[in-house]
Formats: structure tokens, C-alpha cells, sequence
């Protein structure tokens, strides 16, 4: 049997990923008008199937759905209702993204029965999710990413420039852009150590795993923590849903 791929079609970019059972073989990032790189993907591993998780409008989702459907044998498209190997306790599934339930899902099966798990998904937003040791999703928190962090201070303000976050980060900031450096990263990077602490108290063997675009700029300031880098946390949670529904007979 063929392998099959995953899509993240996130609110920025396009992430696909090809697995040969659980092992991740290759993956690619590219923005939506990009889709040559998909039909370059597709045409070297040839997957027999492939699961699309989309948190982006039905509008920039349903090409991309369509283009892969008619190259693959078999096209599962995440939802609430799929059947998951976790359970989840979210009072309004339907309301929960995609990419929540995906990463929740690989970071589960990385642990299973072994430790509690909070997923930190730095993209676009920036996401906290629990995941208990015997695969029940408690629930999370969204907020801003730090991009939108450092574009709602220049948007929504009369005078204060775009920065980067790149450049100097003081405890306290020496000019304005210093200022909007240190607000946006040393707030944001407070913010995970602050869930991680709260959540320490009640889940004393914690792990955490930090996953998204974003991640390689926090994880220095979050290493001494424990937390631990997931580039493929998505993908994999993709990949073991499907296998699931293979296992179980509903694909």
C-alpha cells in the first residue's frame, strides 16, 4: 500500500507532509498560490490517500480540497465529527479548529498513557491545549500570535512604527522600538511560563511541547523549562487519525 499525505491549510501558509505508515518521509510549506508545489508532491510519492485540516475560508480551502481529490484515491477532510483515538471535552466541538484536534492528537500520541501534555501552537494565533496522559483533550486557550501582537500596535495606533523581532530585547526598553520589541516578546514569552506554572500545579509531570511557525524564536527562552520542539506535531496527528479510521474500517 501506498503512503498518504497530510495538509495543514493554515491561515498563512499551506503545510504537506508525506508518511510511509508513522514515519514522516518528507514535508513542504508554501503559501496557497503556490500550488505547483502540491502537484510537484504529489506526482513524487503518489499517495494512495491523504487528510486535509483546514482553519482557513471555505473559499481558500475547497480548491485545494478538490485538486487533491482528484489524485488520490481516498480524500478524509478533518472534522468534529471524525472518529478520533481521543476523546474530546470541548463544550462546542464544532467550534473547535481543526489544527487544535490535529496537534492535540500527535502530541497524545507521542506520550500515550505516560504524562499529561500542553500543546503551544505559535502560529498566526497562539494556542494552549491540555491533553490528559489517557487521551482526553481538556480544552485550551487562543490569543494572539506574535505577529499580530506586533501589527495591532502599529494598526491600531497613530504613531507607533511596525518593528521586528529581530534586534535588541532589554528587560526595559531604551527607545520606542525597543519598547514594542520587549512589550510584545518578553510579554508573550511571560505568558507561556505563566500557563506552564498554572498548569504545573495540577499536572506536577507536565510535559510541553511547542509547535507552530513561530516556535524556533521562543523555544531559547523556554528550553530551561523543559519545553520540547515539535516541528511535525500537526502533520503526525493528521497522519495517526487517518490511520486510525483505516484500523477501525471507516475509510
Amino acid at each position: 500500500m501506498k503512503g498518504i499525505i497530510t495538509i495543514d491549510n493554515g491561515n498563512t501558509t499551506v503545510k504537506v507532509a508525506y508518511f510511509d505508515g508513522s514515519r514522516p518521509m518528507a514535508s513542504n510549506r508554501f503559501r496557497r498560490e503556490d500550488i505547483m508545489v502540491l502537484e510537484r508532491f504529489l506526482s513524487t510519492f503518489q499517495p494512495s490517500g491523504a487528510i486535509v485540516c483546514s482553519t482557513a475560508s471555505e473559499k481558500d480551502t475547497e480548491p485545494i480540497e478538490r485538486y487533491v481529490r482528484a489524485r488520490c484515491q481516498h480524500l478524509m477532510c478533518l472534522t468534529y465529527e471524525t472518529p478520533l483515538p481521543i476523546t474530546l471535552g470541548y463544550a462546542t466541538p464544532h467550534t473547535l479548529g481543526r489544527d487544535r484536534i490535529a496537534t492535540a492528537v500527535g502530541a497524545w500520541t507521542h506520550l500515550k498513557d505516560q504524562a499529561d501534555v500542553l500543546v503551544i501552537d505559535a502560529g498566526t494565533a497562539i494556542t494552549y491545549d491540555l491533553v490528559t496522559a489517557n487521551g482526553h483533550f481538556e480544552g485550551g486557550n487562543i490569543a494572539p500570535g506574535m505577529a499580530l501582537r506586533f501589527q495591532a500596535l502599529h494598526e491600531h495606533t497613530g504613531r507607533l512604527p511596525l518593528v521586528s523581532h529581530e534586534g535588541n530585547l532589554p528587560i526595559i526598553g531604551y527607545d520606542t522600538e525597543t519598547a514594542i520589541r520587549s512589550g510584545v516578546m518578553l510579554g508573550l514569552i511571560g505568558e507561556i511560563k505563566s500557563y506552564i506554572a498554572l498548569l504545573q500545579i495540577e499536572h506536577p509531570d507536565l510535559k510541553v511541547f511547542l509547535t507552530g511557525g513561530d516556535a524556533q524564536l521562543l523555544l531559547p527562552h523556554l528550553e530551561s523549562l523543559g519545553v520540547e520542539y515539535q516541528e511535525h506535531l500537526a502533520a503526525e496527528g493528521l497522519n495517526r487519525i487517518y490511520l486510525y479510521n483505516q484500523e477501525n474500517g471507516t475509510i
